[in-house]
């Protein structure tokens, strides 16, 4: 303000002093070189801030470029005493294992300086601290020993593969959806670019997880192998240490930090259930043994059951048989036996939750004395679903109730991704890979299978709760298995779960015996909910039902079920089965009717049932309700060869059978038939049999063709055996066999007061026949052209001829034919009806037995008749 104000003064007294008025001009520059001299200070000023800045600028790039070669030196420092995982470098067993890199402090981090300002130099010089004292990139470091992998997917298998290979690392697997209690460093992988090591203090490092490449693995594989303990090609299951039992059952050795190990694997308490895969020669078989005789060495037969399941003949299982443990051995050579005993598990679930109910218990595990371990061993499963496939929806039940309830499922097949479904698989939480396709390993047991394309016999990965472990399975031999059954001989154990297979021979005492134990019916239309047949109903075998574990009482309800058609190949015991329903048909107070064998026998028969039907229908009082008492039974043997013996008239036969069924069920009876097999059988029987009772059938595809259960056919199956309700049923044996009907034709007799006309293919052996059977009447013979005239008053005349002579006296045979019967011998139906006009068909007869067609005058249809022999006593004027 001065430098301004004095220039003015000054100007003032001088123009006072000159008197001048153009000195004031000068008062006009102060002011103006005032401002000049403010800007000029403020450029500079601004000068000078921006010189610093930019010289704050290079000291700052300068130090952060020193904080990043400082880093990276940190880092060489780091590579040099901790090299990434397969450098090359040969590990140390006391080294820290480097599992990825992510931030961490620096070493080269300046004294901490206190910083009061809040200007941005100061911020950023706060971020150039803070940069120094953090390494970004700086290894995460565990320690050798065990390590605990957390997660599922690919990088989550290569890593636990890979610390798998590293010297003295034991490597847990756990679900990432299950957290453990595990102690030691823990390992967690959410995606190919993010790694989570928890320490055992607590502390989370973050990173990037550092994986060797496929060529790097291999050289580390290569090198581990070189530089362990090598495992042998055989182990025997007796030097295995038996206190690692109290962890476990031992199943073989594992290369350990300080030599070889035992493996143990607890299907109790890792399990419940264990999924085995290995293609043919791998060793899966001989560990399914080795597991069984070591679970039952240190479990007594009251507490553990061993079930053998095996579809490659039975050779795997059966020295295993000596075990006081063993409960029974299920082959593929018995298909019918392996759905009984398998079906028979679900029951034995229900068995055992109704045990756990009544004793107030949750798990079969705080009872081992009263609910034991049940172990079902499965040696190629594959195999067992394809042969009976409705299986693998039970064995989805028994692997989803089976911890509880103590059912324990271990599953070996040679295709174990495949064959096993989710179902299953999901609860098979120890698996076992024995040699594999690459492929197939890598999608069973994940990047440790793909080792095992040309793993030896006996080495596996055992995959579980507890970790990833190589074994050497043991092996086992008969001095074991002796040992193991004598340490138990004698010890009490449980019955079989399931009941045995049915006797080969059942007689009427023991459906009885079964129906005062309360053995319950089945029939077709009443299912099993009676205790005992409903009156009416003819009990004729003893029923397996497996699914249910009890016996059933096999009846049939001819009313309810109708016809009953038994079908089966010969020898399958189906005339037996006739005789035992004749025998409890009898035994009901029912009429039997034995069909004739013969077809002229048999149509005659069902022409009388269906006539008497339709001649008396059953009455029924006014405002009652009809009561039908138990009615005949017709029974039919081999009708398919009836059916066949009536060539083209098979269709009226069978027309003939329903009318008679149908008369029949009209007054309380029923009808039953036996037939050949399905396959000759099938347009016979149609519809025409709404139950049947199917026995031993030709070969598999006749027994699936019968409606009988796909699968289970059995070529040895006893006479008697069949399906009823598509259950299994042994049919009782009779006391004795069916007769059946004679069936011969009723003895003609030639009446005595009227004429009888004889038309015969051969007249003059009919004139012979017919004079030495009635001697007493005249038989004369009819000449062409020449027919006697019919004399009043000598009735009685046998009139022969054969169709040309009758024909040609057509009105001599017309006249005749008002009055007089017509015997037909030996001639055609065509012939008959040329001669005669007869429409209806007539009945086949049997002309080399001497019979014959007979029609009544007045048009009565043609019947069957039988010429008598001379020495007949029916014969007129014997």
């Amino acid at each position: 303000m001065i430098a301004v104000v004095m220039p003015v003064v000054g100007a003032v007294i001088i123009g006072a002093i000159t008197g001048s008025a153009f000195v004031l001009v000068f008062a006009l520059l102060s002011p103006i070189i005032a401002v000049a001299t403010m800007v000029d200070g403020r450029r500079a000023a601004r000068r000078h801030r921006r010189e610093e800045a930019e010289r704050f600028d290079r000291e700052c790039a300068a130090f952060a470029a020193a904080i990043d070669a400082a880093h990276a030196a940190e880092r060489r420092d780091d590579d040099a005493r901790s090299p990434r995982p397969g450098a090359g470098a040969v590990p140390q067993t006391d080294a820290p294992l480097r599992v990825g890199m992510g931030p961490r402090a620096s070493g080269i981090a300046p004294e901490p300086i206190t910083l009061a300002g809040t200007s941005e130099p100061e911020h950023r010089l706060a971020r150039l601290l803070e940069r120094a004292r953090v390494n970004p990139a700086r290894p995460i470091l565990i320690g050798r020993g065990d390590v605990e992998v957390s997660g599922s997917g690919r990088a989550v298998d290569a890593l636990a593969a890979w610390l798998a290979l590293e010297p003295g690392v034991r490597v847990h697997r756990a679900s990432a959806s299950h957290p453990s209690s595990f102690s030691g460093p823990v390992l967690r992988v959410p995606s190919a670019l993010r790694i989570e090591v928890v320490t055992p203090d607590g502390a989370v490092l973050v990173g990037r997880p550092e994986l060797p490449s496929a060529r790097e693995r291999a050289a580390l594989a290569a090198r581990a192998r070189d530089g362990a303990v090598s495992l042998p090609a055989l182990v025997a299951w007796r030097e295995l240490p038996s206190e690692t039992a109290a962890r476990g059952v031992p199943i073989g050795l594992c290369a350990g930090p300080e030599g070889l190990e035992t493996v143990t694997v607890d299907p109790e308490g890792d399990g419940p259930h264990l999924l085995i895969g290995g293609t043919t020669g791998s060793g899966k078989s001989e560990f399914l043994r080795t597991l069984a005789l070591g679970w039952a060495a240190d479990r007594s037969p009251a507490q553990l059951q061993l079930l053998f399941v095996d579809f490659k003949g039975g050779a795997t299982f059966t020295d295993l048989l000596r075990l006081p443990h063993a409960v029974g051995l299920v082959t593929d050579l018995d298909p019918l036996a392996a759905e009984r005993t398998l079906l028979g598990l679900r029951a034995e679930l229900r068995r055992r939750e109704r045990l756990l109910v009544e004793h107030g218990l949750r798990d079969a595990s705080q009872a081992p004395d009263l609910v034991p371990r049940l172990a079902v061993l499965v040696d190629e499963f594959a195999a067992l679903i394809d042969t009976v496939p409705e299986l693998h929806a039970a064995f989805a039940d028994l692997s989803a109730r089976g911890r509880s309830l103590g059912v324990h499922l271990v599953l070996g097949t040679q295709h174990p991704a495949v064959a096993v479904r989710d179902a299953v698989a999901a609860n098979c939480a120890v698996r076992v890979a024995f040699r594999l396709p690459e492929t197939a390993g890598a999608a069973f047991v994940g990047a440790l299978g793909r080792a095992l394309a040309t793993a030896p016999a006996g080495r596996a990965v055992v995959v579980g709760p507890s970790g990833d472990t190589t074994v050497q399975v043991a092996a086992i031999d008969g001095d074991d298995i002796a040992a193991v059954a004598a340490r138990w001989a004698g010890a009490p154990g449980h019955p079989e779960p399931w009941l045995p297979p049915l006797p080969a021979l059942v007689r009427a005492d023991d459906l009885a015996s079964a129906r005062d134990a309360g053995a319950r019916a089945r029939t077709v239309a009443d299912g099993p909910q009676t205790v005992a047949p409903p009156a009416g109903d003819l009990a004729f075998g003893l029923g397996d039902d497996p699914g249910e574990l009890r016996r059933f009482v096999a009846t049939w309800s001819p009313l309810e079920d109708g016809p009953l058609g038994v079908i089966g190949c010969p020898g399958s015991g189906r005339s037996s089965t006739l005789a035992a329903l004749a025998e409890a048909a009898r035994a009901e107070g029912r009429t039997v009717i034995a069909l004739p064998v013969t077809l002229p026998g048999a149509w005659e028969r069902l022409e009388r049932i269906a006539a008497a039907a339709e001649a008396s229908p059953p009455e029924t009082p006014p405002g009652t309700l009809p009561v039908t008492p138990p009615g005949p039974i017709l029974l039919a043997d081999d009708l398919d060869v009836l059916v066949a013996a009536a060539a083209e008239r098979g269709p009226e036969l069978l027309a003939l059978w329903d009318s008679a069924v149908r008369a029949l069920r009209g007054r309380g009876g029923g009808a039953a038939a036996t037939v050949g097999p399905a396959t000759a059988s099938r347009s016979l029987l149609g519809a025409r049999f709404a139950a049947r009772l199917l026995l031993r059938a030709l070969d598999a595809e006749d027994h699936a063709l019968s409606g009988a259960p796909r699968g289970l056919f059995d070529r040895s199956a006893p006479p008697g055996r069949g399906w009823w309700c598509d259950r299994q049923v042994q049919v009782v044996a009779p006391r004795a066999a069916l007769v059946s009907e004679p069936g011969a034709a009723e003895p003609w007799s030639a009446p005595d007061d009227r004429d009888t006309v004889v038309i015969a293919a051969a007249p003059e052996r009919a004139l012979d026949t017919l004079r030495r059977a009635f001697p007493a009447h005249a038989v004369l013979m009819a000449a062409t052209g020449a027919v006697p005239e019919v004399p009043d008053g000598a009735p009685g005349r046998l009139l022969v001829g054969d169709p040309e002579t009758w024909q040609a006296a057509w009105a001599t045979l017309t006249q005749l034919r008002r009055r007089s019967p017509v015997l037909a011998v030996g001639v055609t139906p065509g012939e008959l009806r040329a001669l005669l006009g007869v429409r209806a068909s007539p009945p086949p007869i049997e002309s080399e037995r001497g019979e014959c067609w007979l029609i009544e005058p007045g048009g009565a249809p043609p019947r069957r008749a039988g010429l008598p022999s001379p020495a007949d006593p029916h014969r007129a004027g014997g």
